[in-house]
């Protein structure tokens, strides 16, 4: 009640007031004999408490809860501002229990990832180390064991910042696919050479993408590491790109040990491994599901289709800009 008066007391005395200048008014006019006009002022002032006290009654969980009174939310108050205050309160609610729940799976995620990373990051040290140890440091071996750190690095560099807010990180532009593609050829160059894996170039020259050129490198280089671990030695590895009036379509294909078909519906998603990662033993499960996610923030359609024994095709389409 407290809260209430301290809230309309204003537009109380604002009503006594008006009323009280109209019964000043009949008397002074002798339209009403004066004792009529006190009655018609007491009268409307005992009218008016009625109906601030019925105002009160109908909001009154409301004003409890404004004022501290009870932690319960308008529970049982009909008034129509109670009832629309607790549908907007209860879908606030429900936006904010979602957004920490998400968070929280974010959070799990990142400990999950940064485990596995560490684990597996342990094991290209341990190699460094021994060939140390039994002083057979090579320069191709060194540099295998570097990149495995570089990718594992450039993997977990990538994973903090879409958790942090993807949206803020990129620029689109148009870039010249065939560059781009060289590019992240040229950052794999250690680990085609030491599987001595011929990458094969068919993009036509006068290919342009829009897109972030930071990112799309990112996809084309976990794309390639991933055929590079799955492939068999000696092979080749093609990189192509066909072109439609609405669609550029870039083709990564790799001619290894394919993914079986149980597993080709699950591989985007996080911490899924397979049956070659298992067999391999040096899968984070987080590549392709990285891949999957950059695609999705820059509207690049992700496919991948695969025949086990015979290799795997990764497309990446993007939608050309009429001009």
């Amino acid at each position: 009640m407290h809260f209430y008066l301290k809230t309309h007391w204003r537009l109380f005395l604002a009503c006594i007031g008006i009323v009280s200048f109209v019964a000043i008014i009949i008397g002074l006019t002798d339209a009403l004999d004066w004792r009529l006009s006190l009655y018609f002022l007491g009268l409307s002032t005992f009218l008016f408490f009625v109906l601030f006290f019925y105002d009160y009654y109908t909001k009154r969980h409301l004003y409890r809860f404004l004022s501290g009174e009870t932690t319960a939310m308008l529970y049982g108050d009909r008034s129509p501002i109670s009832q629309q205050i607790q549908k907007q309160f209860d879908t606030l609610r429900r936006k904010e229990e979602k957004h920490l729940l998400l968070l929280n799976k974010r959070r799990e995620q990142q400990i999950t990832f940064m485990n596995l990373w560490v684990h597996q990051m342990k094991t290209p040290l341990s190699v460094l180390e021994m060939m140390a140890q039994n002083k057979e440091l090579s320069p191709t071996a060194v540099l295998t064991e570097t990149q495995r750190i570089k990718n594992g690095l450039t993997i977990a560099l990538n994973e903090a910042r879409l958790s942090s807010g993807f949206q803020s990180d990129f620029i689109l532009m148009q870039l010249p696919l065939t560059q781009v593609v060289s590019t992240a050829i040229n950052t794999q160059k250690t680990a085609f050479i030491q599987r001595n894996i011929y990458p094969s170039l068919l993009i036509p020259e006068h290919l342009t993408v829009i897109s972030d050129e930071k990112w799309l490198a990112f996809m084309i280089e976990q794309i390639l590491t991933n055929s590079l671990k799955y492939s068999y030695p000696k092979g080749k590895i093609e990189l192509s790109a066909t072109e439609t009036k609405e669609q550029i379509f870039l083709h990564i294909t790799d001619f290894g040990i394919g993914i079986p078909a149980s597993d080709l519906p699950r591989v985007k998603q996080a911490f899924f491994t397979g049956e070659n990662g298992r067999k391999f033993g040096e899968a984070t499960g987080m590549g392709l599901y990285l891949v999957h996610q950059v695609a999705t923030g820059l509207s690049i359609d992700l496919k991948i289709t695969s025949t086990p024994g015979v290799g795997t095709t990764v497309t990446l389409v993007f939608q050309k800009i009429n001009t």
